[in-house]
C-alpha cells in the first residue's frame, strides 16, 4: 500500500464515532430473531448432566464448593463441546479445560499474593484470546473460556496449594464433559454422518430443481454440510462405513460439478429437452436424500424407487450436452448401487464394492504446525487479527487497572464482559454489547430470586442450576439474549454456592456488565477495526485462488498424464472457501461507514464476476476426465499443438489474473494484461482435436477476465485523484 493510500485509508477512521451515533440503535433492543428450529435439547441435556453430576457428588461428600469448582470447569468446556464434530469436538474440550485449569490457578494465586499483577496477566490473556480468532471458531471459542476461569478465580484468592486443588477440580469437570461427548459416540454411530449426507444431497436436489425451472446460476459457494462431518467421523464407526460415507461425499461433489456444467449448457439452450435431465436428477437426488435420512426399516422403499427410476434415464444420441448428462446419470447410478449394497447387506454378506473413484479427504487444519504458522502470520498490526489482539489486551488491561485503582466491588465482571463482547468486527461488538447487558440485567434478577427460593437446600440449588444451564444451552442458537439470561441465572446460583450472596453479586454483576459493555463500545469507536481497511486482501485472495484453480484445470487438458484429481478437488474447495469469505466480507462492508473505492456495491460486483468464473470452472472441471482420454488418443503432432496452445492460454490467463489480484490488493487500477482474446482465438481458429465444449468454455473464461478488468478500471481510481473529484 502506498503512503498516499495509507493516509487516505486512515482518514476513514474519522467518521467512526459519528457513524456510531447514526447507528440504528432501536434495532438493538429487539429480542429477535428467534430461530426455534435450532433448539438443541440433547446437547443441553449433555451439558446439564456434566454440570449437575459434579454438584451432586460434591453435595453427597459434604463439599458442595468442590463440586461447584468442577461444575465451573464443566460449563465452559460444555460450550466448547459445541464446536467440531467428533474427535475435533473432544480436542476443543481438552484445550478449553486445560486452559481454564491453568487460568484458575493463576487467577487465584495472583489475586491472593499481588492483586496488581493481575493487570499484566489480563493483558497477556487478552492478547492470546484476541489472536486465537485467526485459528477459526473451534479453537477461538476454546481459548475464550480461559479468561472466564481466570476472572472468576480472582474473586476467590487462594494460596498455591488450595489453588492447585481448585484448578484440578476445574480440569476434572472439563474433562468429564469430554467423556460425555465420547460416550455419545456409542449412541449415534453413523447418524450424524448420514444426516449430513442427506442434507447435502437435498441441497443438490433443490439446485437441480431450480435448473429444471429455468434458474441457471452456479451452485452455492458454501461447502456441502457433509464436508465437515464426514471428514471428522465417529471413531467407533467401522472402517468400511467411513469409506462408504467418504465415497458418497465424493460422489456428491462430482454431481455438483456435473449439475453446474448442465446449467451452463442449459443457459445457452433452455429447451424442454435440455431441462428434462435436471428434473430427473432432482427426483433421484431427493430419493437418495430420503434413503440416507430414513430409518433402517424405511430405506427399502426409496431404494426400490431409485432402482425403478434410473434405468429409465437415457440420453438420446447427438443431444446437446450429451456427455455431461450421461456423466450425471452415471454418478446417480453409482450412488444408488452404493446405497443398495450398503443398506441391503445382511449377516454374512459382504458389502458391494462400487468404488470407481478414490474418496478425496480434505487436508486437515488442526495440527500444531498449522496453528503455529497461522498465529505467526497474524502477529502483524497491519492485519485485522493482530490489531484486534492488541486492542483487546489494551482495553482489558486498562479495565483491570481501573478495577484495582478504584477497588470496584466485583469489578472482574467489567473485564470479563470486555472479553466476551469485544469482537474483531463492528456489528458483532455493538449488537453483542447491548444484548449481553440486557440478558445480564434480566438474568441477575431471576438468579437472585431462584437462589433465594432454593435456600437453604443444596438440592434446590443443584436443581435450579441444572435447569438454568440446560435452558441456556438448549436455546444458545435460538437467541443470544435468552441464552445470556439463563446463563446469568446459573452463574449467580453458582456464586451463591461459593458463598457469595446472590442478592449482592446479582446487583454487582448487573452494573459491572453494563460498564464493561459501554467500555467495549467506546473502545471500538476510538479504535475501530473496519472491514473496509483490510477487505481488499480477502478479495485479492479470492481472485488468486480462483486463478490457481482455473490454470490447473487448463493445464490438466494440456498435460492429461499429469492430472491430479485430488489436487483439483482441493483447489476447488479452496476457491469455494475464498469466495465464501469474500461474500461475508461484502456483507460486513454494508454495515460500516463507506470505504471508497471498495464500497459494498463494488465488493458485491467483484463477488458476482468471480461467481460467474466459478460457474465456468465447474463446467471445465466436468470435462477433465473425458477430455484427458480424447487427447490421449490423438496423434502426437495434433496433441502437441493443442497442448502448446492450451499452455499458452493458461500462462496468459495466469498473468492477467495475478495483475488483477494485485490491483484489488493495492486498490489501484490494473496494469496492462496479456491479449487473452488473441491467445484464445489462436486456440479456436486453428485445426484442433479438442472438444468444442472446451473451446466454448475458454471463451467464457476470457470474457470473465475482461469483465473483472473492466470493473476494476472503472471503480479503482487512485486515492489522490478520487479526493480531487467534485463531491468527494
Amino acid at each position: 500500500m502506498t503512503d498516499d493510500q495509507r493516509r487516505w485509508t486512515h482518514g476513514t477512521l474519522r467518521p467512526s464515532r459519528s457513524y456510531l451515533t447514526r447507528f440504528r440503535w432501536r434495532k438493538l433492543w429487539q429480542l429477535g430473531p428467534f430461530r426455534w428450529s435450532d433448539v438443541a435439547p440433547w446437547r443441553a441435556v449433555r451439558v446439564a448432566v456434566g454440570v449437575m453430576v459434579p454438584l451432586t457428588v460434591g453435595s453427597a461428600l459434604g463439599r458442595l464448593d468442590y463440586g461447584a469448582f468442577a461444575a465451573l470447569g464443566a460449563l465452559p468446556a460444555g460450550f466448547a463441546s459445541f464446536q467440531g464434530v467428533t474427535r475435533s469436538r473432544v480436542a476443543a474440550v481438552a484445550v478449553a479445560s486445560a486452559g481454564m485449569a491453568v487460568s484458575t490457578f493463576v487467577g487465584a494465586v495472583t489475586a491472593a499474593a499481588a492483586p496488581w499483577l493481575l493487570v499484566p496477566v489480563v493483558v497477556v490473556w487478552g492478547y492470546v484470546v484476541g489472536l486465537a480468532v485467526c485459528l477459526g471458531p473451534r479453537l477461538s471459542v476454546a481459548a475464550l473460556q480461559w479468561p472466564v476461569g481466570l476472572l472468576i478465580a480472582t474473586g476467590m484468592p487462594l494460596g498455591p496449594t488450595e489453588a492447585a486443588l481448585r484448578a484440578g477440580l476445574v480440569l476434572a469437570g472439563g474433562l468429564f464433559q469430554g467423556v460425555l461427548v465420547a460416550v455419545s459416540w456409542a449412541f449415534r454411530r453413523g447418524d450424524p454422518e448420514r444426516a449430513a449426507l442427506a442434507e447435502s444431497y437435498r441441497i443438490l436436489a433443490v439446485y437441480a430443481s431450480g435448473l429444471a425451472a429455468g434458474h441457471f446460476g452456479p451452485p452455492s459457494a458454501t461447502a456441502l454440510p457433509a464436508a465437515v462431518v464426514v471428514t471428522d467421523p465417529n471413531p467407533l464407526l467401522p472402517v468400511t462405513a467411513r469409506l462408504h460415507f467418504l465415497d458418497l461425499l465424493e460422489q456428491a461433489e462430482r454431481i455438483r460439478v456435473s449439475l453446474a456444467a448442465l446449467a451452463e449448457r442449459a443457459a445457452d439452450d433452455p429447451s424442454e429437452a435440455a431441462l428434462r435431465p435436471a428434473a430427473d436428477a432432482a427426483r433421484a437426488l431427493d430419493l437418495i436424500a430420503d434413503t440416507l435420512s430414513a430409518g433402517r426399516a424405511e430405506r427399502a422403499g426409496p431404494i426400490r424407487e431409485l432402482n425403478e427410476l434410473l434405468p429409465s434415464l437415457a440420453v438420446a444420441s447427438g443431444t446437446r450436452g450429451q456427455s455431461a448428462t450421461e456423466a450425471l446419470f452415471g454418478q446417480l447410478r453409482a450412488v444408488t448401487r452404493s446405497l443398495a449394497g450398503r443398506f441391503d447387506t445382511g449377516p454374512g454378506r459382504t458389502p458391494v464394492n462400487n468404488k470407481a473413484i478414490n474418496p478425496v479427504v480434505p487436508a486437515g487444519q488442526d495440527g500444531i504446525g498449522w496453528a503455529a504458522l497461522t498465529l505467526r502470520a497474524n502477529f502483524a498490526l497491519s492485519g485485522e487479527t493482530g490489531r484486534h489482539a492488541v486492542r483487546l489486551s489494551v482495553v482489558a488491561g486498562l479495565a483491570e487497572v481501573m478495577v484495582q485503582a478504584t477497588g470496584l466491588f466485583e469489578g472482574r465482571w467489567v473485564v470479563l464482559t470486555i472479553f466476551l463482547v469485544l469482537k474483531p468486527d463492528y456489528t458483532s461488538t455493538v449488537y453483542r454489547s447491548i444484548q449481553r447487558a440486557v440478558g445480564t440485567a434480566v438474568g441477575a434478577g431471576l438468579g437472585a430470586a431462584a437462589a433465594s427460593l432454593a435456600h437453604p437446600s443444596s438440592v434446590g440449588l443443584i436443581v435450579a442450576a441444572g435447569i438454568a444451564v440446560a435452558v441456556a444451552y438448549a436455546l444458545f442458537d435460538v437467541n443470544y439474549v435468552i441464552y445470556s439470561i439463563f446463563l446469568t441465572v446459573f452463574i449467580v446460583i453458582l456464586l451463591d454456592i461459593f458463598g457469595l450472596p446472590a442478592d449482592t453479586t446479582a446487583v454487582a454483576r448487573l452494573t459491572n456488565t453494563a460498564v464493561g459493555a459501554v467500555l467495549a463500545l467506546i473502545a471500538y469507536s476510538v479504535w475501530p477495526t473496519w472491514e473496509g481497511l483490510t477487505a481488499q486482501e480477502k478479495f485479492a485472495r479470492m481472485v488468486e485462488v480462483h486463478n490457481t484453480y482455473t490454470t490447473a484445470l487448463l493445464r490438466s487438458f494440456a498435460h492429461p498424464a499429469r492430472t491430479d484429481q485430488a489436487r483439483l478437488r482441493g483447489l476447488q474447495a479452496a476457491a469455494r472457501r475464498a469466495r465464501t469469505d469474500a461474500e461475508a466480507s461484502s456483507d460486513r462492508l454494508a454495515d460500516e461507514p463507506p470505504h471508497s473505492p471498495l464500497t459494498p456495491t463494488v465488493a458485491r460486483t467483484l463477488v458476482a464476476v468471480v461467481t460467474r468464473l466459478a460457474h465456468t470452472e465447474l463446467s471445465l472441471h466436468a470435462l477433465v476426465p473425458p477430455q484427458a482420454t480424447v487427447i490421449g488418443r490423438e496423434e502426437d503432432g495434433a496433441r502437441d499443438a493443442d497442448a502448446d496452445r492450451l499452455e499458452a492460454l493458461a500462462a496468459a490467463f495466469d498473468i492477467a489474473m495475478i495483475t488483477l489480484a494485485e490491483a484489488v490488493r493495492t486498490l489501484q487500477p490494473p496494469g496492462r494484461i496479456p491479449p487473452l482474446r488473441q491467445v484464445q482465438r489462436a486456440l479456436r481458429d486453428r485445426p484442433t482435436a479438442l472438444d468444442p465444449r472446451l473451446l466454448q468454455i475458454t471463451d467464457h473464461l476470457v470474457d470473465t477476465a475482461h469483465s473483472l478488468e473492466d470493473v476494476l478500471r472503472r471503480h479503482l481510481a487512485p486515492p489522490v485523484a478520487r479526493a480531487d473529484r467534485p463531491g468527494t
